[in-house]
């Protein structure tokens, strides 16, 4: 156990390691202003504002050294950004989400949790699982919910969630309004040195 407000990560490299073949030559991220932490448009279909503004960031193009811009799908894996246990699996309006608590506290005694959405976890994968940080336990899901004119994703959201909250509580709305809960930045994580 171990407390940090200032969080840094190897999500790139565990990424790119894992998925060579679909990421070769990958440069760097490309946003759309949408797919931002905090943003209050959408990206996709007619842009229209959201209802919240966006508790993560959504990983969709990338540039490779040619220049060329390429897009994840279903083959991509999904890495664990930090060591941890899952906690929860749920189905929702981004398909499956899955939710990792962190053995990792802010000085408030908040703890640190990642939420993957559009995932298709592994058969294999329930709740109580330990994995270990850079661990492939989902790969992004091939197609998101039909109602939505969106191109596979992945998102990433990064919270401070207080001890009394369990996990069975946690859920996309009460994640980005619940004042308790401080989410963070993941632009400030991954694009952190290690």
């Amino acid at each position: 156990m171990w407390q940090s407000d200032n969080l840094k990560s190897g999500f790139l490299g565990y990424m790119l390691e894992s998925n060579r073949a679909e990421m070769k030559g990958f440069k760097k991220w490309l946003f759309q202003p949408g797919m931002l932490f905090n943003s209050r448009e959408t990206w996709w279909g007619e842009k229209k504002p959201r209802r919240t503004p966006h508790e993560g960031l959504d990983l969709c193009f990338f540039e490779d050294a040619a220049g060329r811009i390429k897009k994840v799908d279903g083959k991509i894996n999904i890495p664990a950004t930090f060591a941890g246990e899952i906690v929860k699996i749920s189905r929702d309006f981004l398909g499956k989400s899955i939710y990792l608590s962190h053995e990792i506290f802010s000085q408030g005694r908040r703890q640190l949790y990642t939420i993957y959405g559009h995932t298709k976890p592994f058969a294999s994968l329930k709740v109580g699982d330990k994995v270990a940080k850079g661990e492939i336990f989902a790969t992004i899901a091939a197609q998101p919910k039909k109602s939505f004119d969106i191109l596979p994703h992945l998102h990433l959201t990064f919270a401070w969630i207080p001890l009394q909250i369990h996990p069975d509580r946690l859920n996309w709305l009460n994640l980005g309004r619940d004042g308790a809960i401080t989410l963070i930045d993941p632009l400030s994580v991954l694009l952190s040195p290690v």
